[in-house]
């Protein structure tokens, strides 16, 4: 097209197929736009149907880690409430013998926690997944740390568990696999900030009346200002 303006302003006749050659030039300009979106759309629904595929493959990952917990946890043995070396000694009976099969268990729940933590991890802020952690969310739904030993705490979020950490995790009932990031997070609560000692104290914003200045009282010394022009 410029190329046939510039040709008219030189005095020369506009070419005979200017109209082809400009809607030649038209339709390759859109067939170039029409590729480009075209391949970003398609960019656009492979990255949600990756994203639907991760997160649908992930709830099942860790509904199936569920049931592997729950299958583990029948299987810990019965030591007559003790949760020490010495405390199984004293119940005596089966107990020394069983306490061999939940130390040769420490393996199998470590490498259940890890899948656990390998699943979650792409679904959510890996710092936000550390904190859940640290605060015992990640093992155990609705857990109120002071409610529990230091020691079970210790094992419990830092991942080096112990033959008292499971005999403990095979006893509560609130030991799990979170089905979703989402679910993880709402473990966390708002903690509690107790009740005052005092008395309350009211701060809602009161209203103080400004009292009307007195009106100037007349002394008889008054005189109107003499103006000059």
């Amino acid at each position: 097209m410029e190329a046939a303006i510039d040709a008219r302003r030189a005095g020369a006749d506009f070419p005979d197929d200017i109209g082809k050659v400009v809607a030649d030039a038209y339709r390759d300009a859109l067939e170039g736009e029409s590729e480009r979106i075209a391949l970003g759309t398609a960019v656009t629904y492979l990255k949600n149907h990756l994203d639907y595929l991760r997160t649908t493959e992930a709830e099942t990952a860790l509904e199936a880690l569920g049931a592997q917990l729950r299958d583990f946890r029948a299987e810990v043995p019965n030591l007559g409430g003790a949760r020490t070396a010495e405390g199984v000694i004293e119940v005596g009976g089966k107990a020394p013998q069983a306490w061999k099969t939940p130390s040769a268990m420490l393996g199998k729940l470590r490498a259940i926690r890890q899948a656990q933590h390998d699943t979650l991890r792409p679904l959510g802020d890996g710092q936000r997944l550390r904190q859940l952690k640290d605060a015992g969310h990640f093992e155990v739904a609705g857990l109120s740390p002071g409610d529990v030993p230091a020691d079970i705490v210790t094992a419990m979020t830092s991942g080096h568990y112990t033959v008292d950490y499971l005999v403990y995790l095979a006893n509560i009932g609130t030991a799990w696999v979170p089905g979703s990031f989402e679910e993880l997070e709402g473990e966390e609560s708002v903690p509690d900030v107790g009740i005052p000692d005092g008395p309350l104290r009211d701060y809602t914003p009161t209203e103080t009346p400004v009292p009307k200045p007195p009106a100037p009282e007349r002394t008889g010394a008054e005189r109107s200002p003499e103006l000059q022009y």
